[in-house]
């Protein structure tokens, strides 16, 4: 569950969302709005699913499961109405 109401500061963590405003001549006063870069935390189901693997201390190549696939599959249904092929 997301807390819409908690503020993360970005500012001076090498975010470009956020530390590059001056670099790139903007003013300081700028409000970006970036669709891809949020300001709000993950939740912690993420959080530990990427402790987890990390815990595993090898970082070599994986595969998609086929699980991934239809998980992808469903959610372009559901929110687009449009149907993807596995293939």
């Amino acid at each position: 569950m997301f807390d819409f109401d908690e503020v993360v500061d970005r500012k001076g963590t090498n975010c470009a969302k956020w530390d590059t405003i001056e670099a790139n001549n903007k003013p300081k006063d700028v409000l970006p709005m970036w669709v891809a870069d949020m300001d709000f935390k993950s939740p912690k189901e993420i959080e530990n699913a990427l402790v987890k693997r990390i815990k595993q201390g090898v970082y070599g190549y994986s595969f998609a499961p086929g699980e991934y696939f239809d998980a992808v599959i469903s959610w372009m249904k559901r929110r687009h109405d449009f149907n993807v092929d596995k293939e």
